[in-house]
């Protein structure tokens, strides 16, 4: 097999490993999205619609998929914080972060009345300029729609709300495809890095081997030489993939 295949083989199989190791094949970047007014009434749900690759959103919020909770139920949950803030002193409250280890969640009040829930794959980390598109996202839909939004129970403006949940769905499913293609994308880039840099200290373990151990034949120290490259290789890409978390 040509080298260059041999590495770009490796390359994938490294930047597939990190794709399941982060469980983005059964949790999906962005899990969903609830938006919901400061009492806790669900207006609207982005999630996928469908469920071949990915399961509902309260399917991730129920061990019992037969008994899965209603979203009514979390949205005003989670409004319970702004009415705790409110009730305490807590000024200025604009976002919460809740980490678990197979979700977060991300709450954000905006325009005086509402709130944005994204629930999120723990292992995704949204770069500024995403968190401020979704924000920009529903401050548009917002100042568009907000009488709608303001009596949501009415006939009319649930067709409407109807009309904006079903592009707002595959507007999340082409977000969550653009975080998954940039993720394999910046592990890519990480793995090229790093293989330059233990190409060039491959030399120098080898080096230091044959000096140490002057006794040891050729072709082991090449056999340790190399276990300790894939082992340093692991670790530092351990660390550079921390580090681009910051």
């Amino acid at each position: 097999m040509p080298k260059n295949n041999s590495l770009n083989i490796q390359k994938r199989a490294l930047v597939n490993y990190f794709y399941t190791h982060n469980k983005l094949d059964q949790i999906p970047p962005i899990v969903g999205i609830l938006f919901a007014d400061l009492f806790g009434n669900a207006i609207m749900t982005y999630e996928y619609e469908d469920h071949k690759k990915y399961n509902p959103l309260t399917s991730y919020l129920s061990n019992d998929k037969n008994s899965l909770l209603e979203i009514d139920f979390v949205s005003m949950y989670f409004s319970s914080f702004n009415i705790f803030a409110s009730n305490n002193n807590i000024k200025d409250l604009s976002y919460l972060e809740i980490h678990g280890s197979n979700l977060k969640v991300q709450i954000s009040f905006i325009a005086e009345k509402f709130m944005i829930i994204l629930f999120l794959n723990s292992s995704t980390i949204l770069p500024l300029k995403t968190q401020q598109h979704i924000t920009n996202h529903f401050k548009e839909i917002i100042e568009q729609n907000k009488s709608y939004f303001e009596d949501f129970n009415a006939k009319t403006s649930q067709n409407v709300i109807k009309n904006l949940t079903e592009r707002g769905c595959e507007w999340l499913q082409k977000l969550n495809r653009k975080y998954i293609q940039e993720f394999k994308q910046g592990y890519l880039k990480k793995s090229e890095f790093i293989n330059i840099f233990m190409n060039k200290i491959n030399p120098i373990i080898q080096q230091e081997l044959k000096e140490y151990l002057p006794a040891i034949p050729e072709e082991l120290i090449s056999d340790v030489s190399r276990d300790i490259k894939d082992k340093l290789h692991d670790e530092v890409f351990e660390l550079a993939s921390e580090l681009f978390k910051k």
